[in-house]
């Protein structure tokens, strides 16, 4: 075939390409875009709850506007908050959220140095275990839970669930501090017993402080499960005085008429700032525990 014959064919193979130009502005309209639908996604709920909450019940029932009006601006909707009944539900969950995040993270941080530093048979195949019973759906396992919790005296109780709970989170925290601790050269501790120290300060002194990414990150995590719990806490709790927050509201709802949507979309909005601020001041030490080299 000569060469005008080959010119004539069609340029099968050609890559199509796009200037650096386009790509650029392709690149930041897709980078833009998603992060603002994301923004949007999350940050909706937070905003019609809040909206609602500073809203009369009769301006909720008229329409909600974007913002409150003059007229239908109010704060009475808060003033739940200071029933004593919805005071003792943040109270045990204060005490529950506490006592589960306390106790994850001294779990994990032990059982993830015993998986990163003692060799024994079948350790990486209990470590994968771990992740099985993080699988399971709280509900699957609630009412075997109660069966067992009701023989062992622990219903209503805040250490049955606080045990509960930590149970929920252990298999990642664990998973998460194992991994962690592993990027910790070991010549660090046995400069440590070189100079006289024991295992245990040597843990106290070289492991605990290098690991405080991940004990935030695992702390936020806890906190997260144990604090928006309603679940297992309502299963666990079945008494009106001992339960947390999230069940007890609920009841308060299903139980009163005077209640209505505004006051239910304030005490939402109170639950979920404790959350967000907590996630919020720790995200650096968060986002660090999460950088973990894959072996």
């Amino acid at each position: 075939m000569s060469t005008e014959e080959e010119s004539d064919q069609p340029a099968f193979g050609r890559t199509f390409r796009v200037s650096h130009t386009y790509r650029s502005i392709i690149y930041r309209a897709g980078l833009y875009g998603s992060v603002a639908t994301l923004l949007l996604i999350l940050a909706f709920p937070l905003y019609w709850m809040a909206q609602s909450a500073f809203t009369t019940r009769e301006g909720i029932q008229d329409g909600i506007t974007f913002l409150p009006t003059p007229e239908t601006f109010t704060v009475e909707q808060f003033d739940i908050v200071f029933n004593p009944t919805v005071g003792r539900y943040l109270l045990n969950s204060i005490i529950v959220t506490t006592g589960v995040v306390i106790t994850v993270i001294v779990v994990s941080l032990i059982a993830g140095y015993g998986l990163a530093r003692f060799d024994y048979k079948h350790k990486v195949k209990v470590a994968r275990f771990l992740l099985v019973g993080y699988m399971f759906s709280p509900i699957v396992i609630a009412i075997p839970l109660y069966l067992i919790w009701d023989y062992l005296g622990l219903l209503n109780r805040y250490v049955g669930l606080i045990i509960a709970l930590s149970a929920l989170s252990m298999p990642f925290a664990v998973w998460l501090m194992w991994k962690y601790i592993q990027t910790i050269p070991t010549s660090l501790e046995e400069s440590a017993w070189v100079a006289g120290a024991s295992r245990w300060q040597g843990f106290k002194d070289v492991i605990v402080p290098q690991t405080k990414p991940a004990m935030i990150a695992n702390s936020v995590f806890a906190f997260a499960i144990a604090w928006g719990d309603f679940t297992i806490s309502y299963i666990l709790m079945p008494s009106n005085e001992a339960t947390t927050f999230p069940p007890g509201i609920f009841r308060v709802f299903t139980s009163s008429w005077e209640t209505g949507w505004a006051e239910f979309m304030a005490i939402s909005l109170l639950v979920s700032l404790p959350a967000l601020l907590f996630a919020f001041f720790l995200q650096s030490y968060l986002l660090k525990g999460f950088k973990i080299r894959a072996l």
